[in-house]
C-alpha cells in the first residue's frame, strides 16, 4: 500500500518530510542529542519506504 505526503505529515507531526533529489527526507522539528541513540534525519527513495523507517523511529523510544 504507498503512502501519500499528507498522511506522512498527519502521522508524524514531530518530522518535517521534504523530496529531495531522487527520494525524500524526514528531519526532526526538535533535534534530539546525539547520545539518545535516536536520529534526527530518516530516508527514503520513496514515501513507503519513508513511513517504514520512521515507524522503524518510533519503536526505538
Amino acid at each position: 500500500m504507498s503512502v501519500t505526503l499528507e498522511q506522512l505529515i498527519r502521522e508524524y507531526p514531530a518530522w518535517q518530510v521534504q523530496d529531495m533529489a531522487g527520494g525524500w527526507v524526514a528531519m526532526r522539528r526538535d533535534l534530539v542529542p546525539q547520545t539518545s541513540g535516536l536520529s534526527n534525519v530518516r530516508c527514503g527513495k520513496t514515501l513507503t519506504e519513508l513511513a517504514a523507517n520512521l515507524r522503524a523511529e518510533a519503536r526505538l523510544k
